[in-house]
């Protein structure tokens, strides 16, 4: 009987050990997640409150302005592509965007968002995207990264990043980031 209680104890003394490695690996999976997009010491946020409907523009694409194209390339299409020479802000106030006051707490929370995942992104996109909102990752005053997200349909564009940012973009990633952003008017992920 002694043996069988001295064995019990050695199989549960091991597996209790055991269990401490077990959560040692998940310590190191959990920082390796974080790792930010961009190393930046300020995030700014601009948002648009248009509709795709609001917006269409009437006409032949020849009798539109190059401000009315710029307009749609960047609320609809992949305007830009890559980090602009000339300073973007101006062009996104140019069309209407505004900042919007981001806190400490909240700027780290969506860096925290923006960073590497080893998740799958299994999703399909039903609508053309209306990238409403719009941000810029900023390194001692200068551009390093834009990122432009569409809530309605989970659509987004980075540009800038070195870290493969293919796997950005679950629900419940873009559910926090409406939360932070948009706490007025948060309900479901999928509203307007």
């Amino acid at each position: 009987m002694k043996r069988y209680i001295f064995i019990l104890i050695v199989i549960v003394f091991t597996s209790c050990n055991n269990s401490k490695i077990a959560e040692v690996n998940n310590e190191k999976v959990l920082k390796k997640e974080l790792r930010p997009f961009f190393d930046v010491d300020k995030i700014d946020h601009y948002f648009v409150n248009y509709t795709l409907d609001s917006i269409i523009i009437s006409g032949e694409k020849s009798k539109k302005s190059k401000k009315e194209k710029e307009f749609e390339s960047l609320f609809m299409g992949y305007f830009p592509d890559s980090i602009p020479k000339k300073d973007f802000e101006k062009t996104l106030i140019s069309h209407n965007y505004k900042k919007s006051e981001l806190s400490g707490k909240q700027q780290r929370d969506i860096e925290d968002i923006f960073s590497e995942k080893d998740s799958l992104q299994m999703s399909g996109y039903a609508c053309v995207p209306e990238y409403r909102d719009i941000f810029i990752f900023k390194k001692k005053e200068k551009t390093v990264g834009i990122a432009k997200i569409c809530f309605k349909c989970a659509r987004f564009q980075i540009i800038g990043s070195k870290i493969d940012t293919q796997y950005f973009g679950l629900f419940d990633e873009l559910d926090k980031l409406k939360k932070i952003v948009h706490p007025e008017s948060y309900s479901i992920l999928m509203t307007n």
